[in-house]
């Protein structure tokens, strides 16, 4: 038993799974630390102004690149001839792009509705974000080439001086504008990690063989990569939304800036902590993709073992979390943020629950059925609006840490309820 879990964890090793992961760790720790010099410097009313500002932002990121670096993993990482993949490299680029183009004038849009709303300082952070898309786009594409080429390890490499990049710019920048350089960070960021993966390609000789492809793609391919993307962009939107909801309605219902602050860092801890299950859905997507390639029995078989790693992994993680919250909160942010334990250790259990999301939602990605997690993230998403419209008024800024529990774990019921469908049909 020990000798196979030797032989199992060497061979993830060989493949890059610690490379990806301690990337991460390195990601999100550092994003914590410049989240706690920024968040003990910054007033609470211009940070609850950045979080409502960044919020809102967040809902059209979603649609960056339309989509296609979801589609890239899945497609690129089938079975295909290296010219196909070649076609289908340059045709997520230049698609996805334009696509930003769209999202400029909404980004400017939101930022006007609340300037004349009586809101300017969100609305000129806002109006700052407007070119984000495209640096943001630009990286992702690069690194998902990385992973769909199995480099693991440059893959690491390049969130690693994201990271770098991030959190200097965050502590420095912030030091020279304040609010602003939070978001001038983001752009120096997405250059550093787009510029080391080009490099990295460019030995590869990648961007010879995309430009150098004879093959075209057909239209009826090209209408379903398409659709496949724009699909997920939307299912992910659904999802994604869950968690943006509750500042969104949090801001409506209690009009209050600090109350936003104080949310967004009850938040930011279990927000960060995701990146271990999708750490882990990194590496092993494109295995699972194998995996049901070879048929519905291996593709279960492999999930299953997937589940007892996340389940030992993030369970691990959550009860340290919940057993030392108000010593990590005063430790990290101070006596004027030990109000917000309780909601803290509330989406603590909401990181738990989340990761068994994080494995069935992107199961029914791998079976090819977007269409089925976006009713998912629809139905959950009324929910969610609906409990916090009445949570929020009834318990204050825990009730929404609540109705995102209560709807994650209405997700991840639902999802495994059609994979139990999906795996006993014929």
């Amino acid at each position: 038993m020990l000798k196979r879990l030797k032989e199992k964890i060497s061979q993830f090793s060989r493949q890059g799974l610690f490379h990806i992961f301690g990337s991460s760790v390195f990601a999100k720790a550092g994003g914590i630390i410049s989240s706690v010099v920024v968040v003990r410097n910054l007033p609470k009313t211009e940070y609850g102004s950045f979080v409502d500002a960044d919020n809102l932002y967040a809902y059209l990121a979603i649609f960056i690149g339309l989509g296609f670096s979801t589609a890239l993993v899945q497609y690129c990482s089938e079975k295909v001839s290296e010219e196909r993949k070649n076609a289908l490299y340059r045709y997520s680029l230049r698609t996805g792009m334009l696509g930003n183009l769209l999202l400029l004038p909404l980004v400017l849009g939101l930022a006007a509705i609340k300037y004349f709303a009586g809101d300017p300082l969100t609305a000129g952070y806002l109006a700052t974000m407007c070119f984000l898309p495209f640096f943001a786009y630009a990286d992702q594409y690069l690194q998902i080439v990385l992973r769909v080429k199995l480099k693991n390890k440059s893959f690491s490499r390049a969130n690693m001086l994201y990271t770098i990049g991030h959190v200097g710019g965050n502590i420095l920048f912030t030091l020279l504008w304040g609010v602003p350089g939070l978001i001038f960070s983001q752009y120096a960021a997405h250059c550093m990690a787009a510029l080391y993966s080009s490099y990295i390609l460019k030995k590869d000789g990648f961007f010879a063989d995309v430009s150098l492809c004879c093959q075209k793609l057909e239209a009826q391919t090209k209408k379903e990569v398409f659709s496949y993307s724009l699909l997920c962009a939307v299912t992910n939107f659904a999802s994604t939304a869950l968690v943006l909801l509750d500042v969104t309605c949090l801001g409506l219902v209690l009009k209050d800036a600090t109350v936003l602050a104080d949310y967004k860092v009850a938040a930011t801890i279990p927000a960060a902590l995701a990146f271990v299950p999708k750490s882990l859905m990194t590496f092993f997507y494109p295995q699972m993709v194998h995996a049901f390639s070879d048929g519905k029995k291996a593709g279960y078989n492999h999930i299953l073992q997937m589940t007892k790693v996340y389940a030992l992994v993030n369970g691990v993680i959550s009860l340290g979390m919940l057993v030392g919250a108000p010593l990590i909160i005063w430790l990290m942010y101070g006596d004027k943020y030990m109000n917000v334990v309780p909601i803290f250790q509330v989406l603590i259990v909401n990181y738990l629950v989340y990761s068994f999301r994080n494995i069935t939602g992107n199961t029914i990605l791998v079976l090819k059925k977007p269409k089925v997690n976006l009713v998912f993230s629809l139905v959950s998403g009324v929910l969610n609006i609906a409990l916090n419209l009445l949570l929020i008024p009834a318990l204050g800024s825990i009730g929404a840490a609540y109705a995102t529990l209560a709807v994650t774990c209405c997700i991840v019921a639902m999802n495994i309820v059609y994979l139990w469908r999906n795996y006993r049909k014929e």
